[in-house]
């Protein structure tokens, strides 16, 4: 009969307990854990392998997004399983599964955009407006939309910005903004900048008593903004602008070329710079990096990155396809709203399309992974890149 008493170093291989594995190797091995939701349940396994790693770990790669699908109440709403209940429903894109999170932080409060990990979260009429990490539920207050604001280069109040218009009622919000941040979020100096379509940008720090309004072209059409290294790029039908935080009374305009003019186009935060991704007619896909030094576009590359991109009015991202084996570089993914995709019950639904800008080619990765939905027409699902930081 076995002696089951016997010290753990004695045990054979097949009964000894893996909570008593060196911290020093629980260590080791989860710094090999890629996914953030495989590092959550390695941390959930025991009290030991959960103090021997890092609650927020650095080592993990940038993840790839979840699709988090709007909640959208109808008017009133009498029936109990219709009212918001605080759950939130993502897709995972790594594990193909619908994720349920509770997040009691976004009831009654639109869910305007994403970056990095953070939310941003506005009530109705915008009267408060903070930043929400999902994972750590940690909250960022930020100040009220309906401050009076300052104007970039101006100390002096600038009028009054009345933003409760663009957040009246839950119908059409959701694609209202988006967002960047300059640094890492916990960098007192990190600068936030929200594009309030169609035409605010607004930017401010945490900790600000209110917000800085940077001006657009009168009269111009505002299609993506964002701040990058002390700049901010503002991206026209026709023409780019480009602001210094530090001078914004000096402004660069840079002209497209004709075959970009009235192109459907977004802005994109890369390693190397800010890129335009153009979605001409024909269904060809463009990717241009942005150089100051001479002034222009150039096609460029994208071997190793995968961006995520949702309707126009939506944020949109990229990865390096090198943290991820199983994904290939050069593909672009797409979320479609439903608009064009209309089920046997003639309800619209969410769909996720990989397109690979080698082989020009389409695939079908998910249809309608939530419920379907009562809207129409629909509001955007959200790219979200699930973070610890």
């Amino acid at each position: 009969m076995e002696d089951n008493n016997m010290p753990e170093e004695d045990l054979p291989f097949q009964f000894r307990d893996w909570a008593y594995l060196p911290p020093e190797v629980v260590e080791l091995i989860s710094k090999k854990v890629k996914s953030i939701t495989d590092y959550v349940r390695f941390r959930a396994v025991c009290s030991t392998w959960r103090s021997a790693s890092l609650p927020n770990s650095s080592h993990l790669p940038p993840q790839l997004p979840w699709l988090m699908l709007p909640f959208e109440p109808r008017p009133n709403q009498t029936d109990p399983d219709e009212k918001d209940n605080g759950i939130r429903l993502l897709y995972d894109l790594w594990e193909g599964k619908m994720r349920r999170l509770y997040l009691p932080e976004t009831i009654d409060m639109m869910c305007c955009a994403s970056y990095h990990g953070w939310l941003l979260l506005v009530s109705v009429k915008g009267r408060e407006v903070f930043l929400l990490n999902p994972l750590t539920r940690e909250r960022i207050q930020l100040p009220s939309f309906t401050s009076p604001v300052k104007l970039l280069g101006n100390d002096s109040d600038s009028p009054r910005f009345d933003a409760t218009s663009y957040f009246e009622s839950y119908h059409g919000c959701f694609g209202k903004s988006t967002m960047t941040f300059s640094v890492d979020i916990t960098d007192p100096n990190c600068m936030i900048t929200v594009f309030i379509r169609p035409y605010k940008v607004i930017c401010c720090r945490v900790g600000d008593p209110c917000w800085t309004r940077v001006l657009s072209r009168r009269n111009r059409y505002l299609i993506d903004a964002t701040y990058y290294n002390g700049q901010f790029y503002f991206l026209y039908g026709e023409a780019m602008d480009i602001i210094k935080s530090n001078k914004p009374e000096e402004r660069i305009v840079f002209n497209f070329d004709p075959e970009l003019k009235g192109v459907r186009m977004h802005l994109l935060d890369g390693k190397s710079g800010i890129y335009v991704v153009a979605f001409h007619p024909d269904g060809n896909v463009e990717v241009y990096q942005f150089q100051e030094q001479p002034l222009k576009l150039k096609v460029t590359g994208t071997s190793d990155t995968i961006i995520f991109s949702g309707c126009i009015i939506r944020p949109h991202l990229a990865i390096c396809s090198d943290d991820w084996d199983s994904l290939d570089g050069d593909s672009i993914y797409m979320e479609n709203n439903g608009l064009f995709n209309v089920d046997e019950s003639r309800r619209p639904h969410y769909s996720i399309f990989a397109f690979d800008r080698d082989a020009n080619e389409i695939e079908h990765i998910v249809r309608n992974p939530g419920k379907k939905q009562l809207c129409w027409p629909p509001e955007p699902a959200l790219w979200f890149q699930p973070s610890f930081m």
